[in-house]
């Protein structure tokens, strides 16, 4: 089964999947393409086309545009190097298309009101790609169409790391705008991480379907007191001592503050948390503007992490 491609996500267009059981034959969405301005040429269409699995086009093969208080069928029917069939669009009009004859995936959100992209693509003349696959549904049909977006307040030109299943999903350089879309993500529990200040956000839970804003906290404020403190837990516990003396010598060699005093972290920009630590601490450091993160509490996970601090 081909992967999707759906390079349009930025621009707002979403797939939903068609609600089909395993063998069921259906119209799988497998290329979304928003038109370069060298493609386009100041258009403003849906572009669609059919195929079948040795991708030869269904000639005949009937779609629905929609749009609130409207409906049209195209038809297939051009021979290419043309798209199979097309739509113009109106300003302002928001479109989602489907095929007919049996269940089949939606695209929505298709419009023209983007900003201009030189001068193939300006206001109200923007098109898009849409190609349709005849297929059979898998065994697995767990849907992949989540839409992961937010901001990076500051973060421009910052990397991005996304987290799931305790594996890296995905990376991304934050644009001039501040802003993060990561598309096409399966149903888990998902963490955004800035490589580059240590900022966190999440986890967020997404289901496959749905598309789900999380922006990354603000930057901590310049005029902390440390750029990096060590915070351990309860002086006297037995447990703090054995991490203390398991990492004095590192922490002297990195010049990294340390201590006890949940006053002393609150000035800092980043805290690194070791032993266990109660839930009303994180909420303070987090309040006061602190990037809080916890170190592994098992001595040789914990030392491997302290050596890979900057």
């Amino acid at each position: 089964m081909p992967d999707v491609i759906n390079d349009a996500a930025a621009y707002g267009v979403r797939i939903i999947p068609a609600d089909v059981q395993p063998g069921q034959p259906y119209w799988k969405v497998i290329r979304v393409h928003h038109l370069s301005p060298q493609e386009n040429n100041k258009r403003h269409h849906i572009f669609l086309d059919a195929v079948d699995e040795a991708h030869q086009r269904l000639y005949g093969t009937l779609f629905a545009i929609t749009w609130d208080g409207g409906r049209e069928t195209v038809m297939v029917e051009k021979s290419p190097p043309e798209f199979g069939a097309n739509f113009p669009m109106w300003k302002w009009q928001v479109c989602s298309v489907e095929a007919l004859g049996a269940p089949s995936d939606r695209v929505i959100n298709l419009r023209t009101d983007h900003p201009q992209e030189g001068e193939g693509n300006p206001l109200f003349h923007h098109s898009f790609a849409i190609t349709y696959l005849y297929t059979i549904a898998s065994q697995d049909t767990s849907p992949s169409y989540s839409v992961l977006q937010g901001r990076v307040p500051g973060g421009g030109g910052h990397t991005l790391v996304l987290m799931g299943q305790e594996q890296v999903m995905g990376t991304q350089i934050v644009g001039g705008d501040e802003r993060y879309h990561f598309a096409g993500l399966p149903a888990g529990v998902y963490l955004v991480k800035d490589e580059q200040d240590w900022r966190v956000a999440g986890p967020v839970v997404l289901n496959g379907r749905d598309e789900v804003t999380l922006d990354l906290p603000p930057l901590a404020q310049q005029d902390r007191v440390f750029a990096h403190y060590v915070l351990f837990s309860q002086p006297h516990s037995p447990k703090t001592q054995v991490y203390l003396s398991l990492l004095a010598d590192r922490l002297a060699q990195k010049r990294l503050p340390f201590g006890f005093d949940l006053i002393d972290a609150r000035q800092a920009q980043r805290v690194s948390l070791v032993g266990e630590h109660p839930q009303e601490t994180w909420h303070t450091l987090e309040e006061a503007g602190c990037q809080v993160q916890a170190l592994p509490l098992d001595p040789t996970e914990l030392l491997k992490a302290l050596d890979e601090m900057a």
